[in-house]
């Protein structure tokens, strides 16, 4: 088993649709970088276009990717990421945050497009790690992003779904994942391949963690099952765990999900946040100087418990060649 961090490097307050865009995040990120190489980790930055635009930004993830001291792939924010249309959901920085699975073929291979063209100038080098922004993934986004030679992309959350979350006015939601492997998966088309190493949840309490079709069936009713509610107040409120180090999460969590992916021989255990999670009150989940040290004091933690493990870091673009090797 190995592990990646994942970091969806974007603008400030996402979760706040529509404000101005600023990245003043970015200046927290290095902190974090001397973090992961005291314990020998090599993190994935997935930018968006406002990142790319930035100078300090540019300057940062450059020197990270010449010193290999980091990868830097892409994370697609469609409300960010040109070309905009003069309708509601398709604007620039739009109120509403389109999931790119909304979007028609030609649409999703523009912003792609110009998306990949923006980090190869700013950075130096051609991304080929991919996540889409809010989790929006379908086989439309993964045929463009074979057509623009990625290798590999990181958007689904396996036993969760984004069906009822709204992107396009009017429109269908978010993407359901409840039936996806949190094992590393491939898509093949006639032109090409493209690999799939899924953000890491996982139940952890029996009997989810023993039986996947009866943790899909749970995790799929419980919001309109009266019994399923009452069972998960009293024994699953932390169920499925995601790999995550918000503000609800434990040591104790996060070394469980541990060692339930090693009792399933899963390969990669692929961590996720949020670059704004790095700067006090950038972030619904860290609002204050006081709940960064938290953070730090977690991942801290965490990283500790993979030594002790054993378990060595690799890259998201690396994992995919390992599997393809």
């Amino acid at each position: 088993m190995k592990f990646i961090i994942t970091i969806d490097t974007e603008g400030d307050n996402q979760w706040d649709h529509g404000r101005i865009l600023t990245v003043e995040n970015v200046k927290y990120v290095d902190r974090f970088q001397v973090l992961c190489e005291k314990y020998g980790i090599s993190p994935t930055y997935l930018v968006t276009s406002e990142i790319c635009e930035d100078p300090y930004a540019q300057k940062l993830f450059s020197d990270y990717v010449k010193e290999s001291r980091a990868e830097v792939g892409a994370h697609l924010h469609s409300w960010t990421t040109p070309p905009f249309l003069e309708v509601a959901g398709f604007r620039n920085n739009d109120d509403n945050h389109i999931f790119a699975s909304e979007l028609d073929h030609d649409l999703v291979s523009e912003k792609i497009k110009n998306l990949t063209e923006q980090i190869t100038r700013a950075i130096g080098r051609v991304p080929t790690s991919f996540r889409s922004g809010r989790y929006g993934f379908n086989e439309t986004v993964a045929r463009v992003l074979i057509e623009n030679n990625y290798l590999v992309d990181s958007s689904v959350t396996p036993f969760v779904s984004w069906a009822e979350q709204r992107g396009l006015p009017g429109g269908k939601g978010g993407p359901d994942f409840i039936d996806s492997s949190p094992f590393p998966d491939q898509y093949n088309y006639e032109f090409g391949s493209l690999k799939e190493i899924p953000v890491t949840i996982l139940p952890t309490i029996m009997p989810l963690n023993r039986n996947y079709r009866a943790a899909r069936y749970y995790f799929r009713n419980v919001n309109n099952n009266l019994i399923l509610k009452i069972l998960r107040k009293m024994f699953y409120t932390s169920q499925p765990v995601w790999l995550r180090p918000t503000p609800d999460m434990t040591s104790a969590l996060l070394k469980a999900l541990v060692n339930e992916a090693r009792r399933i021989k899963l390969p990669y255990l692929t961590m996720m946040f949020h670059s704004s999670e790095l700067m006090p009150g950038c972030s619904k989940y860290r609002p204050d100087e006081q709940s960064i040290e938290e953070l730090y004091s977690l991942l801290e933690s965490f990283f500790t418990t993979l030594d002790s493990f054993g378990i060595e870091s690799v890259t998201l673009t690396n994992a995919a060649k390992e599997l393809t090797s």
